[in-house]
């Protein structure tokens, strides 16, 4: 079997010192492979017929089109990119249209060089990656919501638990939702609700809390 090739990472970062960092943690770090970098949502649009990366890193707060608009527009036009959202920010508005529009995890700017690349292989593999900050927010959010159904109960729902189960077994998001029935945002949408009731960051951490492996 062939062994498969570096992961593809695209960087979309307005701040040039920002970008640089990035810029060497991927061409740095073993597996990865840098396609480009862009200070702007409407350069990296404009870049869209070139090679596709498997993952881009994007910045929120980007002057003119704002990295949510960006994720939201790059994901119609390209299918297969996954999206991690890269910020400063975590209110619940960002996180929760961030998440709606097609990202895949969520890291803030305080993340370590280790976090970030450790956070792209989860995305690449299929997790749903974010800060410990972020997981607080999203579980405070439900928290907040009396119709909601209670974000800190004990058990999984029946679908949720499906979910985490298909994950533990290694499946990608599109894998579950076909032999699910139910469409990858759906998906995404049971991945981030088993996160922030386990409140853990990814995969293996909701399989081992879970399943006490």
């Amino acid at each position: 079997m062939a062994e498969a090739g570096p992961l593809r990472v695209s960087v979309v970062e307005d701040d040039a010192d920002i970008r640089a960092m990035l810029r060497e943690v991927f061409t740095t770090s073993d597996g990865f492979r840098l396609v480009n970098t862009y200070r702007s949502s409407e350069l990296a649009l404009a870049d869209v017929g070139t090679e596709q990366p498997d993952v881009m890193v994007v910045d929120v707060n980007l002057p003119g089109m704002d990295g949510i608009e960006f994720v939201r527009q790059m994901a119609e036009r390209k299918k297969g990119i996954q999206f991690m959202m890269y910020t400063v920010y975590d209110d619940d508005k960002r996180i929760f249209d961030a998440l709606r529009f097609g990202a895949s995890g969520f890291l803030l700017k305080n993340s370590t060089p280790d976090e970030i690349v450790a956070a792209v292989r989860e995305i690449h593999d299929g997790g749903a990656p974010m800060s410990a900050a972020i997981a607080r927010r999203v579980v405070d959010h439900f928290k907040q919501r009396p119709s909601a159904v209670p974000i800190l109960e004990e058990h999984l729902g029946e679908r949720e638990a499906e979910v985490l189960k298909l994950l533990a077994e290694g499946l990608l998001y599109k894998e579950i939702a076909a032999q699910l029935g139910i469409s990858i945002g759906t998906v995404k949408n049971h991945v981030f609700r088993v996160y922030a009731k386990l409140q853990v960051q990814n995969r293996t951490e909701a399989t081992n809390r879970y399943f006490g492996r």
